[in-house]
C-alpha cells in the first residue's frame, strides 16, 4: 500500500492524468514506472521536478508515516482501483485517487442516498428529515452526509436511531473529526457503516476541504436529497455537483419568507431538482425493495456502554424531569425547561441515541430503564 499512497501524494501530476496511468497499467506500481519514462522523454522543467519529487526520500518517508498511523488506528486505506472503492463514485471525472476510512462496512454494493441542508435548520427541517429518515429505514438502502451541524450530524443521528447504515464523509482526516462536539456521533456512524475522507488521517479541517469534500457525497450516491438551505452554502453546492455527475436531486420546499429555504426553493424553480412532497418518491425513483424485517428498531441496550455515558447539563435537567413522571410530553417539557423546540428536538434524540429514553405514541418521553437514575447526579 505504500506505492499507493506515494502516488496520491504525488504533487503537480493533474488527477486525470495520475488515473489515465492507472488505467493503462497493470497496477500502481507500473503506473509509476511508466509515469517516470514518460516524465524522462518530456524533459522539461516541470517533469524534472515532478521526478525530483518522486525520488525524494521525503514523499517516500510521508507516505510510511502515513502508512503507519493506518496500521496503529484500524483505518482502512481504499484505493482508486480497490474492488471496495465506492461503484458510483468511481465514474466522476474527478473522484480522489484515495479514500482513508474507519468502519465495518464498505459502501461498495450499496444503494446510498445522500442528505444534505443547512447547519441553521429549523423544526420544519429537522420534521421533515425525520419523516424522511424513518420511512427510508424500511427500505434497502444507506445514507450518506456530512457530519456538519444541522441536517447533517441530524441524519447521522436518527440512522443510527434505526440502525440505518451511514457513511460520514469528512472536511479533515478521520483522526481529527471537525467538529469536535459529534465525535461520539462519529464512532457510532463508524460501528454502524464508515467514517471517510480523502485527506491524511490527522489533516485539520480547512474551510476549502468541505466544498471539495461535497464531491464525494455527490458521487457516492444514487440521489440527493436536499433539505433546507439557503441560496449559497454546502447543500447547493453538493446538489450542483450531483446535477454534474447526472444524478437526481430531490429538493424538499420550503416557507418563501424563510432563509432556510430560499435554496430549495430556488433549486425546484429553476429545475435543478425535484420537489419532493412525499418520501416513497425516493423508493419509486431508486426501485428500492422493503427489507425482510423492519430496519426501523431501535438497537437493544447495552447496559455495559450505559455505564460509561456521560450527560451535559441540558440532558441531566431533561431526564431529572422524565424520571418523576411515568410519561411526558415534548410541550410540557418545553415549557418547564424553557429549551427552544430545535434545540430540545436534538437533545431527546441525543438521548434516545444513548438509549437512555424512549419516545411513546403522541410526542411522550419516559425514561428506557430505571436503573439508570445514577447518571443523573
Amino acid at each position: 500500500m505504500l506505492d499507493q499512497i506515494v502516488f496520491s501524494l504525488m504533487k503537480w501530476v493533474p488527477l486525470r492524468v495520475k488515473k489515465q496511468f492507472l488505467e493503462n497499467s497493470n497496477n500502481v506500481q507500473e503506473a509509476l514506472i511508466n509515469l517516470e519514462i514518460s516524465l524522462k522523454n518530456l524533459n522539461t522543467n516541470s517533469s524534472k521536478k515532478v521526478l525530483n519529487q518522486i525520488n525524494s526520500n521525503y514523499l517516500h518517508q510521508q507516505a510510511q508515516k502515513i502508512l503507519d498511523d493506518c496500521n496503529q488506528n484500524g483505518i482502512h486505506i481504499i484505493f482508486y482501483t480497490d474492488i471496495n472503492y465506492p461503484k458510483d463514485l468511481i465514474h466522476c471525472e474527478d473522484a480522489p485517487i484515495i479514500l482513508y476510512t474507519k468502519g465495518r462496512i464498505f459502501p461498495k454494493e450499496a444503494t446510498l442516498v445522500s442528505i444534505v441542508g443547512t447547519r441553521n435548520c429549523s423544526e420544519y427541517g429537522m420534521d421533515q428529515c425525520k419523516e424522511i429518515v424513518s420511512f427510508l429505514s424500511n427500505y434497502n438502502v444507506e445514507l450518506v452526509s456530512g457530519l456538519a451541524y444541522g441536517i447533517d450530524i441530524y441524519t447521522h443521528q436518527l440512522a443510527n436511531k434505526f440502525n440505518i447504515t451511514n457513511y460520514a464523509v469528512l472536511g479533515s482526516g478521520v483522526m481529527n473529526i471537525y467538529p469536535k462536539n459529534h465525535y461520539d456521533e462519529s464512532q457510532i456512524t463508524a460501528s454502524n457503516g464508515m467514517i471517510i475522507s480523502e485527506f491524511t488521517p490527522f489533516t485539520g479541517p480547512k474551510s476549502y476541504h468541505f466544498p471539495k469534500r461535497n464531491r464525494i457525497i455527490a458521487g457516492m450516491s444514487k440521489c440527493t436529497v436536499v433539505i433546507e438551505s439557503a441560496k449559497k452554502g454546502g447543500a447547493i453546492i453538493t446538489a450542483k455537483l450531483a446535477n454534474d455527475y447526472n444524478r437526481e436531486v430531490f429538493a424538499v420546499p420550503g416557507n418563501n419568507y424563510q432563509k432556510q429555504s430560499s435554496g430549495t426553493n430556488w433549486l425546484i424553480e429553476k429545475h435543478h431538482a425535484t420537489i419532493l412532497n412525499q418520501p416513497q418518491q425516493i423508493v419509486e425513483f431508486l426501485d428500492l425493495f422493503k427489507k425482510p424485517s423492519s430496519g426501523s428498531e431501535i438497537r437493544q441496550l447495552d447496559y455495559k456502554k450505559l455505564k460509561n455515558t456521560t450527560l451535559n447539563n441540558d440532558e441531566k435537567r431533561i431526564l431529572n424531569l422524565i424520571s418523576k413522571e411515568n410519561k411526558i410530553s415534548f410541550n410540557e417539557i418545553q415549557l418547564q425547561l424553557q429549551i427552544q423546540t430545535a434545540a430540545l428536538t436534538v437533545l431527546l434524540t441525543n438521548l434516545e441515541i444513548k438509549q437512555l429514553i424512549k419516545s411513546k405514541f403522541g410526542n411522550f418521553y419516559q425514561l428506557n430503564n430505571n436503573g439508570f437514575r445514577d447518571l443523573l447526579v
